[in-house]
């Protein structure tokens, strides 16, 4: 099955999810936690706090692995600007599959996160 996010020239490629908030206004801890559920449900993985929790960097980083795939999510402050700018998580979902390719679980992730709509977080692009 060819999908949306197959790589090209029979490469590996990683893939990098970029979402934001759906309303202009928002809670950052609230949304760490909300995108984080999200995943979870999507991929069916349950993401851990790496470092004991919230780094001096500002971020929020979770990190999930295991014989079949790693989930790396961070969300950080928007940096302002443009669109992508106010993109302020990003999710690496990584295969370790034999059955499943990488980009079939971000079309997985990408899919997930667009189809919840104004109730989940504005998925803006993915790529690394």
């Amino acid at each position: 099955m060819v999908g949306r996010f197959e790589p090209h020239g029979g490469y590996k490629k990683d893939f990098a999810v970029h979402a934001g908030p759906a309303q202009a206004v928002w809670d950052r801890a609230a949304f760490a936690d909300e995108i984080r559920g999200d995943v979870n449900r999507i991929l069916g993985v349950a993401l851990a706090e790496e470092t004991g929790g919230r780094p001096a960097s500002g971020a929020w980083s979770y990190w999930f692995e295991n014989d079949d795939l790693s989930v790396r999510l961070v969300v950080a402050d928007p940096d302002g600007g443009g669109p992508l700018d106010r993109a302020p998580a990003y999710v690496v979902p990584v295969s370790r599959s034999a059955d499943v390719e990488t980009w079939q679980l971000a079309e997985r992730l990408y899919d997930g996160l667009d189809a919840l709509g104004s109730e989940g977080p504005r998925v803006f692009r993915t790529g690394v």
